[in-house]
């Protein structure tokens, strides 16, 4: 059965091991009994395939039996090398290599011994099983890491490259390995081949088979070629082989032993075997053997025989047929006319061409053969015969032994004498003239046949000889078509490397973007059976690289979505792509994508997944989602607030704009939203820039400072801001509170302004109190004058200042300075003193040095002037000149007594004149009274009230 659904035929394999494998699978299918399993297999069409599988044991490892492979590279791989020139082949068979470990493990030898030569002929192993399966593994090359232990550091580094926890053949051990599907009982064997390496495959077969399999072993290699088996097995088959190294099992194929036709395994057709408790093996009907047809023949005659075929070959002898055999010197051959006695070989000649030309027996006169050492009549008789229902035709040579003759027996004598009577003389030459007669009358038909034959031979020869000038004709033709086919071949073949090259190429670049691809990436057939896969998938289905063409729905994964068989079906019947979003368990996000596989000829063979990792976009989302909510409860809270409070973004401008923004800044809501921020409030940052903000922003997340907004009325408000840049999906969006402090910064400017000019006027109010008293000192003679002048000098300034201080220290107005000044001394009569001119206010540094100059002046008055008598006047004016930049100051005395102008110069005077910074005095000491001329420069005036 199994033979008729797979086309493989385990008849001659070992009995035990096929009964053990079919009770396993009896196991697994539960049938208890061989009958019940064989109905069950009837019925199941799979369960053949399966049986089939399991009759091929496929256990193989690298460097198996590693003593053995050391022989084999010691003796055999060098001896493979020797000889051969760099355009010839090393051709290696590995018969049932199983997924590929023993071929690569042979190549890798080879590969070795060749890199240690500097040329070296082309390598070409060859390996060969039934298994479909494990011949896919072999030829993909990717094996699991356990081949750690199997391979050196050095080989794994040489032969193979990691890919994850996996190894595959590197791409020079590949190209030297080639992969078939080849049975070796039924297919024709490699040829011509430097080794074969078969190692536990014959300890499965019974003995007859494993003789047929050393025969073919025998012919396909070259001779010298070497045979490898493994170590339960051997090439005990004499004429074939010889052992190199009986432990390792290595053997030679002897030269010379090729003359024996080689049995080539007959082509298996549908066959239905009886089930029965015994296997009996019977030869085919119509069949019958060399040995049978002799021991048939046996039975009838005894005397010593040989079975000759067509060709006059001896194909068989009796066991007492060596008497009448002598073999010619020189080289080995089977013809029996070679192999009889001299004596026999004229009459077997003859009695041969009777027997295969006319189908007639024979039987020869007596030949006289010296046998034993003494002479012997023998008579060759030659029968026909024909092997049952064959038409391949054979004789038998029967040796008939008659009589001996004593040599010592003399003819009988009938005389006295000893010599014998003329009759018996007579009788004795008639004989031998008859026997004459006889064999030259079969002679002579034999030469009359042999002309006939040879005639008729010289007419079919020339008949060939036409025939042969023909076909040569037509090979000649045949040969320039030939040569015309290989031609194009050569462009084909041209064309499918190119081809090679390009598919090597795009599966390389295939390999290494599936290796390099961050995205789970699933391919299906139409079945929904695993066809690839990228590493990334292993993370979400529980699956390995030996999982390929298994159904995906066989496999646990890490998704909650139950419908992803459904939807693969749902796109190859639509071939509508479908997309998800479906969560793992681990609180990770995955976007599923399905679309048809479509191939280069636009054929639907199956469907794509791919499964890309939004986790951090699902919880960006709904981060943002909160962000948003509780950004949208601020925004309320904001927008109640009275509070300049508004949002605004790198990129798009105000976002919220609250009432309190409205209140300070001017601006409505519908006016401040979409404008940047910094253009809409002119926003400057004291001591820095709006550019530094927006970085400092950015790496920190908040900033907290003054600045300087302004007003849509372009009032410039120095404000406190609070701000804090407050993510929001991609966007960046920042709350800024701000609280107006333009009028305490003002105040804290007037007051440190204060503080200031408080400080200078101290510093500078001390230096003139100690400079009047020291030159009061130095001018008056006692201390009760010095008291007096002191004090009158410390009173004036106190008066200024205290002016000045009331004003805050802004300036002080010179009418007010001068009755300050003056009015103390006209208090009896206010009609003594007139004061007159336009108002003019005086900066704190020209109002304190003025008012000492008038009380100098009123001092004198008052001692030796105007203010002296009872009725002298004085008459104080001013008058603005030169658009306010001059001021001229007049001091007119009159009705005092005369005066003069002083001796010398007191300090009063030097006070009078230097005091003043930038001004020119000019007294005149009339007659009538004292005139004194002060002009003054005044400081330029500032649009906002302060100094120049």
């Amino acid at each position: 059965h199994v033979r008729g659904r797979t086309g493989h035929d385990f008849s001659q394999y070992k009995r035990a091991t096929i009964l053990r494998r079919i009770g396993r699978r009896a196991q697994v299918a539960r049938r208890e009994t061989f009958a019940d399993y064989y109905n069950y297999l009837r019925e199941n069409p799979e369960e053949a395939q399966a049986l089939f599988s399991d009759f091929l044991i496929s256990v193989t490892t690298f460097f198996r039996d590693p003593s053995a492979f050391e022989v084999l590279a010691e003796r055999v791989i060098p001896h493979l090398f020797d000889g051969k020139e760099v355009a010839d082949k090393i051709r290696v068979w590995v018969p049932g290599c199983a997924t590929g470990e023993e071929a690569y493990t042979i190549g890798i030898l080879l590969l070795e011994e060749a890199a240690r030569r500097d040329l070296s002929p082309e390598i070409q192993v060859f390996g060969s099983d039934l298994d479909e399966q494990a011949l896919r593994i072999a030829r993909e090359g990717r094996y699991p890491s356990t081949v750690e232990g199997d391979l050196s550091e050095e080989r794994l580094r040489r032969f193979f490259q990691r890919e994850g926890d996996h190894y595959r053949v590197r791409r020079d051990l590949r190209d030297a390995v080639l992969f078939a599907s080849h049975s070796l009982l039924r297919d024709p064997p490699f040829s011509h081949l430097d080794m074969i390496s078969c190692r536990n495959l014959l300890i499965y077969l019974d003995r007859q088979l494993q003789q047929q399999v050393c025969n073919t072993f025998h012919y396909a290699l070259n001779a010298g070629g070497f045979l490898f088996l493994g170590s339960s097995e051997s090439a005990d088959c004499p004429g074939l082989f010889r052992p190199v190294d009986r432990e390792a099992r290595i053997y030679r194929a002897l030269a010379g032993a090729g003359a024996r036709p080689m049995v080539l395994p007959a082509l298996l057709g549908p066959h239905k075997p009886e089930m029965k408790s015994t296997i009996i093996r019977t030869p085919p009907a119509g069949h019958v053997s060399d040995a049978a047809v002799h021991r048939q023949m046996l039975e009838k005659i005894a005397p010593p025989s040989m079975l000759v075929d067509e060709s006059h070959h001896a194909i068989h002898l009796s066991e007492n047929a060596g008497r009448f055999l002598k073999p010619s010197g020189g080289p080995v051959s089977t013809a029996a006319t070679d192999l009889v006695r001299e004596e026999f070989r004229f009459d077997l000649r003859a009695a041969l061409h009777r027997a295969f030309g006319r189908n007639e027996p024979t039987l020869s006169m007596p030949i006289l053969a010296d046998l034993d050492g003494q002479p012997h009549r023998v008579y060759l008789q030659v029968k026909p015969v024909v092997r049952g229902t064959e038409r391949t035709r054979h004789a038998l040579v029967l040796f008939i032994e008659g009589e001996a003759i004593d040599k010592t027996q003399e003819v009988v004598l009938d005389t006295l004498d000893g010599r014998p009577t003329i009759d018996e003389a007579i009788r004795r030459l008639q004989e031998e003239l008859q026997l004459a007669q006889n064999r030259l009358r079969l002679t002579s038909e034999e030469s009359d046949t042999a002309t006939e034959e040879l005639r008729a031979a010289n007419e079919e020869l020339q008949s060939m000889n036409e025939e042969y000038r023909s076909t040569a004709e037509e090979l000649e033709t045949s040969k320039e078509e030939l040569q015309s086919i290989n031609e194009e071949l050569q462009t084909v073949n041209n064309e499918l490397k190119l081809k090679l090259e390009s598919i090597s190429r795009a599966n390389s670049d295939l390999q290494n973007l599936m290796a390099a691809t961050d995205i789970a990436t699933l391919f299906l057939d139409p079945s929904l059976r695993i066809k690839r896969f990228t590493p990334r998938l292993t993370e979400i289905f529980n699956v390995t690289s030996n999982d390929e063409g298994r159904p995906i729905t066989d496999f646990t994964h890490r998704l909650q979505y139950k419908r992803l068989s459904n939807d693969a079906r749902a796109v190859l019947e639509t071939l509508r792509p479908v997309e998800h979003e479906v969560k793992g368990r681990n609180d990770g996000w995955y976007l599923v994508r399905m679309r048809p596989y479509r191939t280069i000829e636009d054929k639907i063979d199956g469907v794509v997944v791919t499964f890309v990792d939004i986790s951090e976009r699902r919880h960006a989302e709904e981060a943002a989602k909160e962000s948003g909510q509780r950004l949208e409860q601020e925004m309320r809270l904001v927008e109640l607030s009275r509070s300049p409070i508004f949002v605004w973004d790198f990129d798009d401008g105000v976002m919220q704009w609250n009432r309190g923004s409205e209140e300070l800044y001017g601006y409505s809501r519908e006016e401040a939203l979409g404008r940047r921020k910094e253009e809409l409030l002119k926003t400057g940052v004291p001591g820095s820039s709006f550019d530094k903000l927006r970085r400092t922003l950015s790496q920190k997340g908040r900033w907290s400072g003054e600045l300087n907004h302004t007003t849509k009325d372009g009032r410039v408000l120095t404000v406190e801001s609070q701000i804090e840049l407050v993510p929001f999906g991609e966007r960046r969006l920042v709350l800024e509170s701000t609280r107006d402090i333009t009028d305490r910064k003002r105040w804290e400017r007037r007051g440190q302004l204060l503080l200031n000019e408080l400080s200078h006027r101290v510093k500078n109010t001390l230096a003139v109190v100690q400079s009047l008293a020291r030159q009061t000192l130095r001018t008056t003679r006692s201390s009760e004058d010095f008291v007096e002048r002191f004090e009158g000098r410390l009173a004036a300034l106190a008066s200024a200042h205290k002016l000045l201080v009331d004003s805050e220290w802004s300036g002080a107005e010179l009418n007010e300075l001068a009755r300050r000044q003056l009015d103390a001394y006209a208090a009896s009569d206010r009609r003594r003193l007139q004061i007159e001119g336009e108002p003019v206010t005086l900066p704190p540094d020209l109002a304190t040095p003025f008012g000492l100059v008038l009380h100098e002046l009123a001092t004198n008055a008052a001692k030796y002037g105007a203010f002296s008598t009872g009725n002298g006047q004085i008459k104080l004016s001013w008058k603005l000149g030169n658009n306010g930049r001059s001021l001229g100051v007049i001091w007119q005395e009159r009705g005092g007594p005369p005066v003069e102008p002083p001796s010398e110069q007191g300090f009063g005077g030097v006070l009078i004149e230097k005091s003043l910074p930038g001004s020119t005095v000019h007294r005149d000491f009339q007659p009538d009274g004292v005139v004194c001329t002060i002009d003054i420069e005044l400081p330029e005036i500032r649009p906002d009230g302060g100094e120049k």
